[in-house]
C-alpha cells in the first residue's frame, strides 16, 4: 500500500522533529540557560505539553540552574520506542 508508507514516513519525520525539540530542551535546561531568554521560552513553552504528564519525575529537582529533567528523558524513551515500532512497520 503506497498511502500507508507516504503516512508512517511522515510519521517518522514529526517523530524525530519532537525528538530533536525534546533533545534541545534537555540541553538547555542542562546548562541553565535564562528562561526569560525569548527563544528559549518559547522552545521551553513549545515542549512543556510533551512532557507535563511525567512532571512527577521532576518533582525532587531545583526549579532554577541545572536541571537533568528526567521527564525530558522519558519522552525521548518512549518516542525512541514509537520510532522503532514505525520503522519495523516499513520493513513489512
Amino acid at each position: 500500500m503506497p498511502g500507508r508508507t507516504h503516512v508512517i514516513r511522515w510519521s517518522r519525520w514529526a517523530c524525530g522533529a519532537v525528538a530533536g525539540l525534546l533533545l534541545a530542551r534537555l540541553i538547555v535546561r542542562l546548562f541553565a540557560a535564562r528562561p526569560d531568554n525569548p527563544a528559549f521560552d518559547a522552545l521551553l513553552g513549545l515542549t512543556a505539553p510533551l512532557v507535563a504528564p511525567l512532571a512527577a519525575l521532576d518533582a525532587l529537582q531545583p526549579r532554577f540552574g541545572a536541571v537533568l529533567e528526567l521527564s525530558t528523558l522519558a519522552a525521548l524513551g518512549a518516542l525512541a520506542i514509537v520510532l522503532i515500532g514505525l520503522a519495523r512497520l516499513v520493513r513489512r
